[in-house]
């Protein structure tokens, strides 16, 4: 096969989508589609390569995965190194696991199948997961396992039958799954999900090398097409839409067209010596932009770069890219087998040996997850049991539910219980309260993990609910989907006259988790935080304690320890920009001892 640096140079525009679209998804909703580009180029080459090697009876299974196996692998694992050693140093000991067991997983080129569950709710967020980007590594290696041997074992004839079929009959499965199903996450990451798109430029390879046949004139009117879709696409297509699919087939085919096209304008461009020089560069460039990014979006627990940091991720990406591919990429690619695996071996088993204790290299400097996670009652939140707290030699008929805020609600509960002797029990759960009737059309497809948990606690919820007279209820938004306040209000109709229900307005957010920017429970710097108070419940609340004679709501948002947060005498007492810590929860109980007990003494001996 003769080199075409038209090749590269859409690799360059498969980059530059890819990475204008992490830098900031609102100014490019589908740069995604850098990475259906990128699936399109590897789908094309590889099977003009491997047809070329059967054709000339030169193809070895061997030799084309140990060449993939040189091309991919060393650059991506001193990667992979380079994210385990900073994020020891970078990530909260809470979310070391997550990252551990992210870079194994991508080790071994199944981080697809790890990310199809999202991630921890106390734990780093996708954006700020410095090894995302390698389920599409992932997706490309197990195809390669797949494509050899679809083209060596059936006749050369029935091939281009055989892939179109295997492409129309994979888009509509993967559009039916999209539409009914409601996997989105799921499907985004998987393997039959990304093959029609790897086929697509097979197809072309197989089928549609004749295009180059085609006149300057006409080809020039079609590439410009092809850039033209692919532009529209990349702002139409966006994260809320079916994706992949169908839809996929319309920027790949696009690609493919490019690709098959090799004498006209936008091929001339792309041969210039900027973007093929990008193209060059754009493996190294996809693999270390995106641990840049998501380093710094953890560190400063924001998704908006400032213009600083966007500068340092430019120059960061640029500097790094450039010395793994003239120093790792290019030496280790062309290397003689026997120094490729003397270099290779011992540094993969560095790589995974560093990973593997990671927790165990990070615990000296670990913050007590008294400070850093939520830790007090979690068999009550995590696996449906029920607990009892507070004076446990009494048995006060007390309940606690809801969320996450729910269950840093524990801590202060348990102080007072034990002071002014009154126990409670309590079961809760992540994401949303666990009562009937939410409809889950309404929650966002980042939730759903958290929906489905908690409706798995929904009966037995509502059977605790009954056995108990007061009930007392926290949660970080009554008000965020238009069901969870309809069942919010029918939990409290079904109540019997002689319970009561207590909503307790939740403590305020942040603007960042102070944490993340001191890296320690104990003040470091002068970083001012923004305090946000929830004051879209407020009315909702309002309206219910009027309605309902039995309904009654405590505002621990008015505690005088929220005039310096996120610290109490430079220590933190929020373990992230969302919830309180134990010592914030104790603190708060000792803040509004007297207060809350006058409110909540009467309800309970009524």
């Amino acid at each position: 096969m003769h080199f075409r640096s038209d090749i590269q140079g859409l690799r360059a525009v498969a980059f530059l989508l890819v990475f204008i679209f992490h830098l900031n998804s609102g100014w490019l909703p589908g740069g995604f589609l850098g990475v259906d580009v990128f699936f399109v180029i590897s789908g094309y080459l590889m099977t003009s390569i491997i047809l070329h090697q059967k054709e000339k009876k030169t193809f070895s299974f061997i030799d084309f995965y140990s060449k993939r196996l040189k091309r991919i692998v060393p650059v991506y694992f001193f990667v992979l190194l380079c994210i385990s050693l900073v994020g020891s140093y970078i990530y909260m000991s809470v979310d070391i696991n997550t990252l551990k067991q992210s870079i194994l997983k991508s080790a071994i080129f199944i981080s697809n199948n790890h990310f199809f569950a999202g991630n921890s709710y106390f734990g780093a967020k996708m954006v700020e997961n410095p090894l995302l980007h390698t389920w599409s590594l992932s997706v490309e290696m197990q195809f390669y396992f797949f494509l050899p041997l679809l083209l060596i074992f059936i006749n050369k004839k029935y091939l281009p039958a055989f892939i179109l079929g295997l492409i129309i009959f994979l888009s509509l499965y993967t559009t039916y799954k999209l539409i009914f199903w409601n996997s989105k996450g799921h499907t985004y990451f998987s393997l039959s999900a990304r093959i029609p798109e790897f086929l697509v430029g097979s197809f072309f390879s197989i089928s549609l090398g004749n295009l180059d046949l085609i006149k300057r004139k006409k080809q020039n009117i079609i590439a410009v097409f092809c850039v033209v879709v692919l532009a529209v696409c990349s702002f139409v297509i966006n994260e809320n839409s079916n994706f992949p699919g169908i839809l996929a087939l319309v920027p790949c085919i696009a690609a493919a067209g490019l690709l098959s096209l090799k004498n006209n304008m936008v091929s001339d461009f792309l041969g210039q010596r900027i973007p093929v020089y990008i193209g060059e560069l754009s493996y190294s460039l996809y693999l270390w932009h995106w641990p840049v990014m998501a380093f710094i979006r953890y560190k400063f627990d924001t998704y908006d770069f400032s213009v600083t940091q966007i500068f340092i991720v430019c120059v960061a990406t640029f500097i790094l890219s450039y010395l793994s591919y003239t120093f790792i990429e290019t030496k280790l690619r062309v290397a003689k087998s026997k120094l490729f695996y003397k270099i290779f071996l011992p540094a993969t088993a560095v790589l995974l040996l560093y990973t593997y204790f990671l927790p165990v290299i990070t615990k000296v400097n670990a913050i007590p997850e008294y400070y850093s996670k939520a830790f007090f009652g979690i068999k009550s939140h995590y696996d449906g049991q029920v607990e009892k707290f507070g004076d446990i030699s009494k048995n006060d008929s007390i309940l606690l539910i809801g969320d996450s805020h729910a269950l840093m609600l524990k801590p202060f509960l348990n102080y007072l219980g034990k002071k002014h002797h009154f126990s409670y029990n309590t079961i809760t759960c992540d994401g949303y309260p666990a009562v009937e009737g939410i409809n889950e059309s309404e929650i966002p497809e980042k939730d759903l993990f958290f929906y489905e948990n908690s409706r798995k606690l929904a009966n037995a919820t509502t059977e605790n609910i009954k056995k108990n007279k007061v009930i007392i209820i926290n949660s970080i938004g009554y008000t965020r989907v238009p069901s969870l306040k309809s069942s919010l209000e029918k939990m409290v109709a079904n109540l019997n006259g002689d319970q009561k229900i207590i909503f307790i307005k939740s403590f305020p957010k942040l603007d960042h988790s102070p944490l993340r920017i001191n890296n320690s429970f104990i003040r470091k710097n002068k970083f001012e935080y923004d305090i946000l108070y929830n004051k879209s419940d407020n009315l909702f609340l309002n309206d219910l304690s009027k309605k309902y004679k039995n309904v009654y709501v405590y505002d621990v948002s008015k505690s005088r320890i929220f005039e310096t947060a996120p610290y109490i005498n430079d220590t933190v007492f929020y373990y992230d920009k969302e919830h309180i810590n134990t010592l914030g929860s104790i603190k708060l109980a000792k803040d509004l001892d007297q207060s809350f007990m006058n409110f909540f003494n009467p309800l309970i001996k009524k």
